[in-house]
């Protein structure tokens, strides 16, 4: 499996732990690690996909710029229209911004 997916399937699954902990300190920490999860798994899941297919150097750099550009975008509009818990939304992000350390890690062989 490339080590793409591999970093997205990480915190896929770190952002649904966090959350289901999360749901025994505060139902709305929990919402807010679950909206983290989307700002972080959704464009990486779509880079992770596109990489997988894209042969240009060219259109594969543009991607990367609009897997960077995503999050922010993600971010502005649920922290101005959601208003989530900042320590649940925060803390996950970080967290899952961990995972392009430990994903290359989880590499056999």
């Amino acid at each position: 499996m490339p080590l793409s997916y591999r970093i997205v399937i990480l915190q896929l699954v770190v952002t649904l732990v966090v959350a289901m902990f999360g749901l025994l300190w505060d139902a709305e920490q929990s919402l807010a690690a679950l909206l983290a999860g989307i700002v972080c798994v959704v464009p990486g899941g779509v880079f992770a996909w596109r990489a997988s297919a894209e042969k240009s150097p060219r259109a594969l750099l543009l991607q990367g710029l609009g897997k960077f550009a995503a999050p922010i975008a993600l971010m502005a509009m649920f922290l101005i229209w959601l208003h989530p818990a900042v320590l649940g939304f925060f803390g996950t992000f970080i967290v899952l911004q961990t995972m392009y350390v430990i994903g290359p890690m989880t590499e056999r062989g």
